[in-house]
């Protein structure tokens, strides 16, 4: 039972890159506010799995009495420099668990998670195309105690990404492609780079008259294998069947209230994936800005 446990908590240390919920991508969209807004999105997420991807793709159960919970708040703050321009930051509150029935009962961990920083410039209006460059500080407790699981991952991520904007009937159509570089980190000596990424989104959001939207969008990532340093003069070796795969499917629905807040309702589920947990959740998020 021990060794099924700690199999379960290595995947969760080893996929945190994104999750069921990627603060870059995951409903983000071209738009980009005037000069001078200010705003701030919090949203409450709930995620739950009793089993996770194994580097072949199959879905593998934790096995009886063994579950993971995860309680995230992240917070979107933005600023808009100038028309077509904005900068923000997007910490993450967590609270995660991994229930199980030997000997303590659970692994657990609450803290803040890593941070990304962000900035977005809108350089074609029609169809709406805009750059963004993230940059993911490591903010989260990557070497916990033996009782405890990780809040970060211990390194920085680059990301760069092209996001697209086009009206579609009643609606707008909007999608992102990108890719994450993931820099090394060292511990013990050993240098450790976890696989870079290509990143996705793409939804349709139906606007129900001016106070409600309907969304359904999909977003994930394909990563390529990890890669070790032991310092044996060889550099770095990969390591095979390591690579991150995911592809999450995100139903929601907003309603905008006459003071400008924006209530949101989503859902995040796993359609596939490699080396990662299969969890799923449901999100409710409050945003105002000006």
């Amino acid at each position: 039972m021990m060794r099924i446990i700690l199999a379960v908590a290595l995947v969760i240390a080893l996929a945190m890159s994104a999750g069921a919920y990627d603060v870059l991508y995951s409903n983000d969209t071209a738009a980009t506010h005037y000069a001078g807004d200010f705003g701030i999105d919090v949203s409450f997420l709930y995620f739950m799995g009793n089993s996770y991807y194994d580097a072949d793709g199959e879905s593998v159960d934790f096995g009886a009495d063994i579950d993971y919970t995860a309680t995230w708040f992240p917070i979107n703050i933005y600023y808009g420099v100038m028309d077509g321009f904005e900068i923000g930051v997007a910490p993450i509150f967590k609270m995660d668990k991994l229930t199980h029935p030997d000997p303590d009962g659970e692994l657990a961990a609450t803290g803040i998670g890593d941070t990304w920083i962000w900035a977005k410039y809108a350089f074609m209006p029609d169809p709406m195309v805009t750059a963004r460059m993230g940059f993911k500080l490591a903010t989260g407790e990557d070497d916990p105690d033996a009782e405890e699981l990780p809040l970060g991952t211990g390194q920085m991520d680059i990301d760069g990404a092209l996001l697209f904007g086009v009206p579609v009937g009643p609606g707008s159509f909007d999608a992102a492609l990108g890719y994450r570089y993931r820099l090394a980190q060292t511990s013990d000596d050993i240098d450790y780079k976890p696989g870079s990424e290509f990143h996705f989104f793409a939804g349709y959001t139906h606007f129900l008259g001016d106070a409600m939207n309907l969304r359904l969008g999909a977003d994930g990532y394909f990563g390529s294998d990890d890669e070790t340093d032991i310092g044996d003069g060889n550099g770095f070796q990969t390591d095979d069947e390591t690579a991150e795969n995911a592809v999450y499917i995100n139903p929601g629905f907003d309603y905008v209230m006459a003071n400008g807040v924006v209530l949101g309702f989503d859902m995040h589920y796993p359609l596939m994936g490699a080396n990662i947990i299969a969890d799923w959740g449901l999100g409710l998020s409050v945003g105002w800005g000006n």
